[in-house]
């Protein structure tokens, strides 16, 4: 079974981890709609490649560190749903923290058209209309 959007996702994650948000806009489509984990700028949903630009300039403001952490992975047909911690550190307080987190992708020839990233790692299989105990059925 193919993993080419599970491979794609964490190559989205990593770029953010590394602050490459020219790669992230590569990886995504023209009509991107991205809802960030943070509520920053735009109430943290970002339309666009235009806006993902205003996403880059918040994220970069708000977060010296910011490193996702894959624990777990899923692909269905055009979905990938990843669920791991959010290692994150302050550019202003210099406060660094560790979240749960789910991250589902949405991909269209082979670029992210929907990004949703949840604070609870469970709401990613909710948000596709699965459950915890689906997927553990299925593994």
């Amino acid at each position: 079974m193919s993993q080419e959007n599970v491979e794609r996702a964490k190559q989205v994650l990593d770029a953010i981890s590394k602050f490459d948000f020219s790669q992230v806009i590569a990886l995504t489509d023209p009509e991107v709609e991205w809802r960030s984990f943070f509520a920053l700028g735009e109430e943290g949903v970002y339309r666009g490649h235009d806006a993902m630009r205003r996403y880059a300039n918040d994220v970069k403001d708000a977060w010296e560190v910011l490193r996702p952490e894959i624990d777990g992975a899923l692909e269905v047909a055009d979905l990938a749903l990843l669920v791991g911690r959010l290692h994150y550190r302050g550019r202003g307080s210099g406060v660094e923290t560790e979240s749960r987190a789910g991250w589902m992708f949405r991909f269209r020839d082979g670029r992210v058209l929907i990004f949703r990233a949840f604070r609870e790692p469970e709401r990613v299989f909710a948000a596709v209309g699965l459950s915890e105990q689906d997927v553990q059925a299925d593994s």
